[in-house]
């Protein structure tokens, strides 16, 4: 996948009407992500609540909001799985492949009903007040999960970690597995 720099610069990058309908996704794993303008196209235009609620998944697209790195300045994004394409993106004009990791969908912008044009300005204000109206995103605290120190053995943990070790599991029936299993809670109850 390209940087988040080389994302910025692409998303900053729309000041020509020809780049306003063009939706970049990244592929990271098995999900496609979007950016900045992209993930506004696709929570705004390609997956609205019209087309959201003709599907059997009625949940909106989730859009997550990061507060850069590189400079005072917040970004958002959306993911969803590669195989969900056609559910966020159903209709698209054009799709082009730039490398493994990153395609560009072309889209149709939809005309204001005031009869009004479309112009860089009132697109670029209609993603700013998008933008300013979600909520940071939480960062995940990793569970902590509790490791053996020093300190957390005793003189009773040890005989069990020594059990564990020591124990010929692959010899070992189904069932006797399990009842070697039911006596170490046994004693780690005891312990706690």
């Amino acid at each position: 996948m390209a940087s988040l720099a080389e994302v910025f610069e692409i998303e900053c990058d729309r000041k020509e009407p020809e780049k306003w309908n063009k939706i970049h996704l990244f592929k990271m794993g098995d999900f496609w992500r979007a950016y900045e303008w992209s993930a506004w196209l696709i929570a705004v235009i390609t997956y609205n609540d019209n087309v959201r609620m003709a599907t059997k998944d009625r949940k909106p697209i989730h859009v997550s909001k990061l507060a850069r790195t590189d400079v005072e300045d917040t970004y958002c994004f959306v993911g969803f799985p590669v195989k969900s394409l056609e559910k966020y993106i159903p209709t698209r004009d054009n799709f082009e492949s730039v490398d493994d990791a990153h395609v560009v969908v072309t889209i149709s912008i939809p005309q204001p009903t005031d009869g009004s044009e479309v112009s860089y300005e009132r697109l670029a204000d209609a993603l700013n007040a998008w933008k300013d109206g979600i909520e940071m995103s939480k960062k995940k605290e990793k569970k902590k999960t509790a490791a053996v120190t020093e300190q957390t053995l005793t003189p009773s943990s040890c005989g069990i970690l020594s059990a564990i070790m020591a124990y010929p599991l692959s010899e070992r029936t189904a069932m006797e597995n399990m009842l070697f299993i039911q006596s170490l809670k046994k004693q780690i109850s005891a312990i706690l």
